[in-house]
C-alpha cells in the first residue's frame, strides 16, 4: 500500500469543517472581504509561477509552499485545491509555467508526505489517489485540438516527474507497487508517443542520478532497467542515455543480450551505436520490435543522448594519460570520428543530420579540453563547415555560422585555447582560405583573445603557413598568403594592450616584433642559396604577393605610428633597422638592387640616419630630430618599395639636417626649408601612412618653418583643380597624344598619363579619414567603366565596318575574302565615320582625365590644408601664422569647392577662437597691416557666402587683436581701415561684404574697452 498523508483522528468523516463562530452582532462582510483578498493573492501567486523570470517564479513557489506547509495548518480543502491547481497548471503551453508549477508541486508533495510533518486536519491523500488525481487533472475534456492534447500529455509527464523527484515513493518506506505503476506510465508514453520519448528518458535519467545509493533502492533501479527491454526502448537514443546512467552505479542491474559486453561504447558496438543514435530503429531492431516501437519524431536538435554519450567517453579519457597526449587514440576521438564525423557530416548525410552535427559541435566546443581539438575539428566537419559558410544562400549557412560563433566564445572564455583553435582552423583539416568575411572576423577575435605568449605562438604558426601554404598552385598560394597577411594586419589594428607591450618590445621573441619581422622578410627579401630549406617559401613569393606584403606592412605602421616602441622610437625606424640587418645576413637576398652611385648615396644617408637617431637633443630640438628621423626612415621605405625618385630626397634631407644642426654656419633658408619638398612628396603618396608621417614630421619641424617654406605650401591652395593645375603641382611632363585631325578636341592636348590618387571623393574632408586598403586587389569600379566604354567603342567600330561591307571579325571564308576588300572610294566614304568614332572616344577619355585630375588636386590640397591646420594650432603665437589666413579664406568663397568651403571656415573659427593662447608677437607690424587690408578686400569676393563672410570677420578680428596687443595706439588706424570698408559697403548697394563684419568689430571694441577699464580700476 502506498503511503498516506497524515490525517487528524478527531475529525469526523464526511462532514464539512465547521466555520469558526462569528461574534454575536458582528456582520459577515469583513470575513467575505478577507476571503476575496485571499483568493486574489492566490491568483497573483499562480500567475507569478508562470513568469518568464526565474527569480519571480522561485519567490512565488516559496510563498505557496510556506502557505500550504503543515506547520501553518492549512485546511485540507485548500491543500487539495492547490494540488489540483498545480497539476492542471502543468498542462499549459508556456514552458516557464511548467517549470514553476513543477517545482512547487514537487516541494509541496515532499512536505505533505514527510513523516515528520505535522498532520493536516481532514486530508486523506495516498500516492495511489495522487496518481489517479494526476490522470484526471491532465486528461483533456471534450473535443480539443491536437495542440491542447499535446500540452496535456506534457503536463502529465511533468506531474509524474514531480512525484518521482519528491521522493514520496521511496521515503520513508518504499512503495514498490506505486513505483512500478509510475514507471509503466512513463515507459508507455515513451514507447507510444515518439515526440515525447526524449522528455520521458530525461525524467528517468534525472531520477537515476538522484536516487540515494542504498540497498533498498536496487529493486527500483532494476525495475527501470527491466523496462528498457520490455518496452523496446533499449535500442533507441533515449534508451542509450538511460543505459549509460544505469551503468554509472548500477551496472549489475543492466539486462543481458542487448549490447556486446553490456557496453554500448565498445568498439564492436560502434556500427550498431551509429544506427541507433541516428534513429534508424528498423536497422537496429528486429522486425517485431520495430513494429512495437514507433520511430522517433523529426527533431531539429540532436537528442540529449549524444551529449550524454560524448561526456561519458570524455570522462573515461580524462583518466587515461595516453588519451590526453594523442586525441586520435582517445575514446572521444575515435567515437567522434566514427559516429559524429562519419554519420552526421558524411557526404551522404542529410541536411537535418548535418544541422545536428553543427549544434552538437557548438555544445561540445564549450565543454571539451584542448587536447580533444584535433579530433573535434575532424575532416568531414571542416569540409562541411567551409562549404556551408562560403555563401549566404547555402542551406545550412546559419547553422554553420553558429558553430563559428561557438568557437569564438570558447576562445574568449578560455584564452589559452586560442592557439590550438587557430592551428586546427588553418592547417591539418582546415585551410588558410577564409572566403567569408564572418570567418575572417571570427579568426581575428580568436587571435585577439589570446594572451601575448599565445599570440607569439600564433604568429609563428602563421609564418609557417606563409612559407608552406599547403598548395603547389601559385594563385592559390598567393590568395592564402594574402588572407594570412590580412589576419596579421587586423590583429595589429585591433590589439588593445600596446601600453603593456611597449616595455617588452625589446625582447627578441615578441609577437609584434615577429609580425614586423616576417612582413619585412616577405616584402623585401628572397631566400639566398645558403638559406635553410625550411625557410624557403614554396611556392616562391610572387611579385604580386611581395607588393601585397609591402602594403600590409605600410598599414601596420599606420596603426602603430601613434604608439611609441620603447624610448619613443618609431616603428618605422625599427623596420628600417630590420631591413638593414637582414640585408647583411647570408640567408637573405635583398630585392632592391642599387647601382654603385645609388648605393653610395644610400650608405652616406645611412651614416647620417644613424647620427640623427642619437643626436644630442639638449638644445631643445628633440622634436625636430625626431621628425627628421621619421623622414629618413620612411624615405628609405619608399626606396625599398621601388620608388627610385625618393633617392633624390636623401640629398634634401642631408641638407636639412646640416642646416638644423648648424644654424650659425651660414645655412641658407633653402636648406632649412628643403624638407618642405619632402613633406609634399609624402603628401602625394597614395598611402595614408605617408600622409600621417608628413603631419607628424611637420608638427616637429613647425618652429623651424620660414616664410618662404610656408608660402610654398599656401600657394598650393590657390592651384586650379584642372589638368593644368595637376601638372603644375606634380611637375609632370606633357605627354600629348598624336592626332590625325588638325581640329582634334583641345582637351586632348592637355591629357597626360597621371598615376596619382585618382579615387578621391568630393566628400573627403581629410585623408586622415581613410585607411590604407587592406587588400592588394585594385578597385574594379573604374576598370568596369573602362570596359563598358571600350565595349561601346568596339561595337560602334564593328557596326561601321559591317555597314561598309567589311567583316570586322574575319568570319568570312577564304573564297569570299577578295569580295570583302574595299576599294579606294569605299575607304574614302568610310573615313569620316571612323574619324567621328575615334573623336568621340577621345572626348570620353579627355573628360575622364579631367575628372581624375580634379580629384588628385582636391586630395593634395586637402592634405596641405591638414598641415596648415597643424601650423595654426601649434604655432598660434608665431607671427607667420597670420600668413596662413588669406589662402585659407580664399577657399571659403562661394565659387570654391564645397568641401573646402565648410572645412576652411570651421578651421578658422575653431582655431582663432582659442583666446587662451598668447597672440602673435609682432617684430614688424607692416606685414600685419597689409594682411588686414587684404582681408577686407577679400571680404568683397565671397559671392554672398555666409561661411566666407563669417571667416573674414573672424580673421580680421584676429589680426586686429594682434595689432592692438602689440601697440594700443594701433586701434585708431584699425578704425580707419574698418571705416573705409564700411563707407564703401554703404555706398555700393551690390557690395558682398556682410554687415556682421562691422557689428562684430564694435562688439569686440566694447568688450575690450570694458576689460581695459576693469584692469585699470
Amino acid at each position: 500500500m502506498g503511503r498516506k498523508a497524515a490525517k487528524s483522528a478527531n475529525q469526523p468523516q464526511g462532514l464539512k469543517r465547521p466555520r469558526e463562530d462569528v461574534e454575536a452582532g458582528s456582520p459577515e462582510k469583513p470575513v467575505k472581504r478577507k476571503r476575496q483578498a485571499n483568493d486574489l493573492s492566490m491568483v497573483e501567486l499562480y500567475n507569478d509561477l508562470a513568469a518568464e523570470s526565474e527569480e519571480i517564479r522561485l519567490e512565488a513557489a516559496k510563498q505557496l509552499i510556506l502557505k500550504f506547509s503543515p506547520e501553518n495548518k492549512p485546511s485540507s480543502t485548500d491543500v487539495l485545491k492547490a494540488l489540483n491547481r498545480l497539476i492542471s497548471g502543468l498542462c499549459t503551453h508556456r514552458k516557464a509555467a511548467r517549470f514553476g508549477f513543477c517545482v512547487t508541486l514537487t516541494e509541496l508533495l515532499r512536505l505533505i508526505f514527510a513523516p515528520s510533518a505535522a498532520s493536516i486536519e481532514g486530508l486523506d491523500l495516498s500516492v495511489e489517489t495522487l496518481l489517479k488525481k494526476v490522470e484526471k487533472q491532465t486528461k483533456p475534456e471534450g473535443n480539443v485540438s491536437g495542440l491542447e492534447r499535446r500540452n496535456h500529455l506534457i503536463g502529465k509527464l511533468f506531474a509524474y516527474k514531480a512525484v518521482l523527484q519528491s521522493s514520496i515513493l521511496i521515503e520513508p518506506e518504499l512503495a514498490m507497487d506505486s513505483w512500478n505503476e509510475l514507471l509503466d506510465l512513463i515507459y508507455g508514453m515513451a514507447r507510444d508517443t515518439p515526440w515525447l520519448r526524449e522528455e520521458c528518458a530525461l525524467v528517468l535519467v534525472q531520477t537515476i542520478e538522484t536516487l540515494p545509493v542504498k540497498a533498498k533502492i536496487e529493486p527500483c533501479v532494476r525495475a527501470i532497467s527491466e523496462r528498457l527491454v520490455s518496452y523496446k526502448i533499449a535500442n533507441t537514443p533515449e534508451g542509450i542515455a538511460i543505459w549509460l546512467a544505469l551503468q554509472e552505479q548500477y551496472a549489475s542491474t543492466l539486462p543481458a543480450n542487448v549490447w556486446h559486453d553490456n557496453d554500448p561504447i565498445s568498439m564492436k558496438n560502434r556500427p550498431k551505436l551509429a544506427k541507433v543514435l541516428k534513429g534508424d530503429i528498423q536497422s537496429s531492431l528486429g522486425s517485431d520490435e520495430s513494429e512495437a516501437v514507433k520511430s522517433s519524431a523529426t527533431n531539429a536538435n540532436p537528442q540529449f543522448a549524444w551529449n550524454t554519450l560524448l561526456s561519458k567517453v570524455l570522462q573515461m579519457d580524462s583518466e587515461s594519460k595516453a588519451a590526453r597526449t594523442d586525441a586520435s587514440k582517445s575514446q572521444f576521438g575515435q567515437l567522434w570520428l566514427s559516429i559524429v564525423d562519419a554519420q552526421l557530416f558524411g557526404s551522404s548525410s542529410s541536411h537535418e543530420r548535418k544541422s545536428w552535427g553543427f549544434k552538437l559541435f557548438a555544445q561540445m566546443i564549450g565543454q571539451v579540453p584542448e587536447w580533444t581539438f584535433p579530433a573535434l575539428f575532424s575532416p568531414n566537419f571542416m569540409r562541411t563547415l567551409r562549404n556551408q559558410t562560403s555563401k549566404n544562400d547555402r542551406f545550412l549557412h546559419a547553422a554553420a555560422l553558429l558553430a563559428w560563433k561557438a568557437i569564438a566564445r570558447r576562445a574568449q572564455s578560455t584564452p589559452e585555447s586560442s592557439l590550438p583553435i587557430i592551428v586546427e582552423l588553418t592547417s591539418k583539416n582546415g585551410t588558410a582560405d577564409f572566403e567569408h568575411s564572418s570567418k575572417a572576423e571570427t579568426l581575428e577575435k580568436i587571435a585577439l583573445a589570446a594572451d601575448d605568449n599565445a599570440l607569439r605562438k600564433i604568429v609563428r604558426h602563421l609564418q609557417s603557413l606563409l612559407i608552406r601554404p599547403e598548395t603547389t598552385e601559385q594563385n592559390v598560394a598567393d590568395h592564402r598568403r594574402q588572407t594570412i597577411a590580412d589576419l596579421l594586419l587586423n590583429i595589429v589594428k585591433h590589439y588593445t594592450k600596446y601600453d603593456d607591450l611597449i616595455a617588452e618590445f625589446s625582447e627578441k621573441d615578441n609577437w609584434l616584433r615577429n609580425t614586423l619581422d616576417l612582413l619585412v622578410e616577405h616584402a623585401y627579401f628572397n631566400p639566398s642559396q645558403s638559406a635553410k630549406a625550411r625557410k624557403v617559401p614554396s611556392p616562391p613569393i610572387s611579385d604580386s604577393s611581395r607588393a601585397m606584403f609591402q602594403e600590409r606592412l605600410s598599414s601596420c605602421l599606420t596603426r602603430l605610428q601613434p604608439v611609441a616602441a620603447g624610448s619613443q622610437t618609431s616603428y618605422g625606424v625599427i623596420v628600417v633597422d630590420k631591413i638593414r640587418s637582414k640585408a647583411a645576413e647570408k640567408a637573405f637576398e635583398q630585392i632592391f638592387k642599387a647601382d654603385e652611385s645609388v648605393q653610395e648615396t644610400l650608405e652616406k644617408a645611412y651614416e647620417t640616419f644613424d647620427v640623427v637617431k642619437v643626436s644630442d637633443k639638449s638644445d631643445g630640438k628633440a622634436s625636430v630630430f625626431q621628425g627628421l628621423t621619421l623622414l629618413y626612415a620612411f624615405t628609405f621605405i619608399q626606396i625599398f618599395n621601388g620608388d627610385t625618385d625618393a633617392i633624390m630626397m636623401l640629398h634634401d634631407l642631408d641638407a636639412s639636417y646640416k642646416a638644423i644642426s648648424n644654424p650659425k654656419k651660414g645655412a641658407s633658408s633653402e636648406s632649412q626649408d628643403g624638407f618642405i619638398e619632402i613633406l609634399l612628396s609624402f603628401l602625394g603618396n597614395t598611402r595614408t601612412l605617408f600622409h600621417k608621417i608628413a603631419i607628424e614630421a611637420f608638427t616637429a619641424f613647425a618652429p623651424e618653418i620660414t616664410l618662404e617654406g610656408l608660402r610654398s605650401m599656401t600657394d598650393i591652395l590657390d592651384t586650379e583643380e584642372t589638368l593644368e593645375g595637376q601638372k603644375q603641382l606634380f611637375a609632370q611632363a606633357d605627354e600629348e597624344e598624336d592626332v590625325a585631325e588638325s581640329d582634334e578636341d583641345e582637351d586632348m592636348e592637355d591629357a597626360s598619363d597621371v598615376e596619382m590618387v585618382g579615387d578621391a571623393k568630393d566628400g573627403e574632408s581629410s585623408s586622415d579619414e581613410s585607411e590604407d586598403s587592406d587588400s592588394s586587389d585594385s578597385d574594379s569600379e573604374d576598370e568596369d567603366d573602362d570596359d563598358d566604354e571600350l565595349t561601346q567603342f568596339n561595337n560602334k567600330l564593328a557596326l561601321t565596318l559591317q555597314t561598309s561591307g567589311l567583316a570586322a571579325n574575319g568570319d568570312g571564308s577564304d573564297e569570299d575574302s577578295d569580295d570583302s576588300d574595299m576599294d579606294d572610294e569605299q575607304m574614302m566614304a568610310l573615313d569620316p565615320h571612323l574619324s567621328n568614332i575615334f573623336k568621340q572616344r577621345s572626348q570620353i577619355t579627355g573628360k575622364k582625365q579631367r575628372e581624375e585630375a580634379k580629384q588628385n588636386v582636391i586630395r593634395f590640397k586637402s592634405r596641405v590644408l591638414d598641415l596648415l591646420a597643424v601650423f595654426l594650432d601649434k604655432q598660434f603665437s608665431n607671427p607667420l601664422s597670420l600668413e596662413v589666413l588669406l589662402p585659407v579664406l580664399r577657399l571659403t568663397r562661394a565659387s570654391a569647392n564645397k568641401q573646402f568651403t565648410d572645412r576652411s571656415a570651421k578651421l578658422l573659427h575653431s582655431t582663432l577662437a582659442k583666446s587662451n593662447k598668447p597672440l602673435p608677437q609682432l617684430e614688424d607690424a607692416e606685414p600685419a597691416w597689409e594682411i588686414l587690408k587684404t582681408i577686407h578686400e577679400e571680404a568683397k569676393q565671397g559671392g554672398a557666402s555666409t561661411a566666407h563672410g563669417g571667416a573674414c570677420s573672424a580673421a580680421s578680428l584676429h589680426v586686429v587683436r594682434t595689432l592692438v596687443n602689440a601697440d594700443s595706439d594701433n586701434y585708431a588706424k584699425v578704425v580707419d581701415v574698418y571705416a573705409e570698408s564700411q563707407k564703401n559697403w554703404f555706398m555700393d548697394r551690390k557690395s558682398e561684404v556682410r554687415d556682421s563684419m562691422f557689428s562684430q568689430f564694435l562688439n569686440w571694441s566694447a568688450r575690450s574697452r570694458s576689460a581695459t577699464k576693469a584692469e585699470a580700476e
